[in-house]
């Protein structure tokens, strides 16, 4: 089987090569998407750091927390990997690690070949939760501009402008979410393994996306989910039950929600056995500058 690796990055160059170093094998691309903002970016030391895979490096867009250059930036990545049709695409972030081995992962989707490894928040907590609600709801102008001129005197003013356009929206009963008809808007983890088929899907119909996501807060924890949930592909996924478990899309993620140790926890030296233990193929977040070790111990169970 092909596999396409899809890598969001903003930093951390030296850890990054260790996600490289794991994913290098003959049948495994690479495409990277590394933030427009970031400097002295060293694409010679990236590219080196595999010796198999084809690896492709780009920085078209200006990434940040929330906005909907990340849609952007999962799209633009779908469509440049999409030309070689491979079997399964995964989307990654540079602080993740593979957790189990290049032959544990061929064998496993080989066995799983057409699921859809895509995470589904629970149905109680997307019904309870009123600012998830309120990301399609309404029209969210300024999340990149805040984010952009963070603590700084222009945050504070679209800070304030971002929520006099919400309590505007409120009072005169603006709710977006009238023009999408019958479709269910779902929530979960934005990282995912889809099939060839889903990404053509996602690209087909990625005028929709555009129309019911921009200006929407955090859209890449959501676009996603609701393509798949209004479409055929509800039928192919590996966990269809909707309750907010890991092995939905494979991650092993520790976010406050459940473990309540961060959002996401960054594993350590601690943690290697529960990481072993896991039946995920993927962790995040890691950092080696709180924890090198962790890192050196899981390139030794993953490398081989």
């Amino acid at each position: 089987m092909k596999h396409a690796f899809l890598i969001i990055a903003h930093g951390n160059w030296e850890q990054l090569t260790y996600l490289l170093k794991q994913l290098d094998s003959p049948n495994h691309d690479i495409f990277i998407h590394i933030d427009k903002k970031c400097k002295n970016i060293p694409f010679e030391t990236l590219k080196s750091s595999v010796n198999n895979s084809k690896i492709k490096i780009y920085s078209e867009y200006e990434v940040y927390w929330g906005s909907f250059e990340l849609v952007e930036t999962e799209i633009f990545l779908l469509e440049q990997s999409f030309q070689k049709k491979y079997d399964y695409y995964h989307l990654l972030s540079g602080a993740d690690l593979m957790i189990k081995s290049n032959k544990y992962l061929d064998n496993f989707f080989e066995k799983n070949k057409g699921k859809e490894f895509v995470h589904f928040d629970t149905e109680q907590r997307l019904q309870k939760d009123k600012e998830i609600e309120r990301r399609t709801k309404y029209y969210h102008f300024f999340t990149n501009y805040r984010r952009r001129y963070k603590f700084t005197p222009l945050n504070e003013f679209f800070t304030f402008v971002a929520r006099l356009s919400l309590i505007f929206q409120m009072i005169i009963g603006i709710d977006r979410r009238k023009k999408n008809g019958t479709i269910e808007i779902k929530y979960g983890s934005q990282w995912f393994s889809i099939t060839n088929d889903l990404v053509s899907y996602v690209l087909q119909n990625k005028e929709q996306i555009y129309s019911i996501f921009r200006y929407t807060k955090c859209a890449d924890e959501l676009f996603i989910q609701t393509l798949v949930y209004n479409s055929k592909f509800k039928d192919n996924l590996y966990d269809k039950k909707f309750d907010d478990n890991n092995i939905a899309n494979m991650r092993l993620i520790d976010i406050k929600k459940r473990g309540k140790r961060g959002s996401p926890y960054t594993w350590n030296l601690k943690d290697f056995e529960e990481i072993k233990d896991s039946q995920c193929l993927f962790a995040r977040k890691f950092n080696m500058e709180e924890d090198a070790e962790i890192i050196n111990h899981i390139m030794k169970l993953t490398i081989n």
